[in-house]
Order: C-alpha cells, then structure tokens, then sequence
C-alpha cells in the first residue's frame, strides 16, 4: 500500500506541487493501478500468446545498413569549415 506520506515525498522528489486534499486521492488512484498490475503479475501467458511482430515473418525486414549523408548535414549547417560545422562557444 502507497500511504499519503509516501506520494506527498514522491511529489516533493518530482518537484510537483500538490494541495493536501489532493494526496489520499493520489494514493488510492496508486494503489489501484498496483493492484492492476499485481493482476497481470499472477497471468500465466507463456504458451497461451506469441510475441507481437509487425512482419511475420523475419525475411521481410531489411538489413540495417549506416549511411553518411555528411553533403546534406553541412548544406544545412549555416557555418560549415572543410567537413565540420562550427558553432559558438559555450561558457
């Protein structure tokens, strides 16, 4: 169980302001969404569901392949030196 004490140091750690009233509702929404969770914990769905693909079958996808497309990095640069883009100092 998610206590109020424990979501109000969740929302001082995300920096979330949130009114009093408002954390025992926070808390229950919480605990609802763990206990859904602990339900699809005890589900048994080793044989019963294959794996989503997009393509059935593996042969269909392309081989990833890495391209340089350095002539269209440095035609849209607006400051371009031999084959680097400059760009102004941080500091």
């Amino acid at each position: 169980m998610v206590s109020v004490e424990e979501v109000k140091h969740l929302a001082y750690l995300a920096r979330i302001g949130v009114k009093d009233e408002e954390l025992r509702l926070y808390a229950e929404q919480i605990n609802e969404i763990i206990e859904y969770f602990n339900m699809l914990d005890e589900l048994d769905i080793s044989s019963d569901v294959e794996p989503y693909r997009i393509s059935r079958d593996y042969k269909e996808m392309r081989d990833d392949v890495p391209l340089v497309f350095l002539g269209d990095v440095l035609s849209n640069a607006k400051n371009v030196k031999d084959r680097f883009i400059k760009a102004p100092k941080m500091g």
